[in-house]
């Protein structure tokens, strides 16, 4: 039998580390230069962790801030790790293209994604639980602030295409 002041003692452990908030992992970067394929990297874990609907590789800054359509819509590491998990199922996202200003950190990605409006798994909650689901493409065009290799700042402007995952963009490759 345990020595009842060992037994308090793990217990009070217990309750204190359960009292403490809870932390995302920050992912570490591969590279911490703020070169353009690094900020690429960065760009792109952010963009493949939306379609996958897994934020737990994506390379944020833990104050990482996210606006969309000119209204935050997400501040923290946990907060945007957490909101990747609620996108719709997408078949990916596709004519990317990355104009890289190495001078400001900044990176910018437009691209289309492709959603199949249907559910792989239909128990999952997602964003578009309330909207008719249709086939979609989504042009995005989106402004990422990378500093050593995280992503601190994200703007997001979209337009939606419904009826179709067919939508081309007309932008010059």
């Amino acid at each position: 039998m345990k020595h009842p002041i060992a037994t308090l003692s793990m217990l009070s452990g217990l309750v204190l580390a359960a009292a403490m908030p809870v932390v995302a992992q920050q992912v570490k970067p591969s590279c911490t230069d703020n070169s353009r394929d690094c900020m690429i990297t960065a760009a792109k874990s952010y963009l493949d962790g939306v379609v996958t609907h897994d934020g737990s590789k994506v390379l944020f800054a833990p104050d990482v801030k996210r606006t969309e359509q000119g209204r935050i819509t997400g501040q923290g590491e946990v907060a945007l790790r957490d909101s990747t998990k609620l996108q719709p199922d997408m078949t990916g996202h596709g004519n990317t293209r990355f104009f890289v200003d190495e001078k400001t950190n900044n990176v910018i990605a437009f691209t289309l994604l492709r959603i199949p409006g249907t559910k792989a798994d239909p128990n999952r909650k997602t964003y578009a639980d309330k909207l008719t689901p249709q086939p979609s493409t989504v042009h995005l065009a989106e402004r990422f602030k990378v500093e050593k290799g995280l992503i601190t700042e994200i703007e997001a402007l979209f337009s939606i295409e419904n009826g179709s995952m067919d939508g081309t963009s007309n932008w010059p490759d």
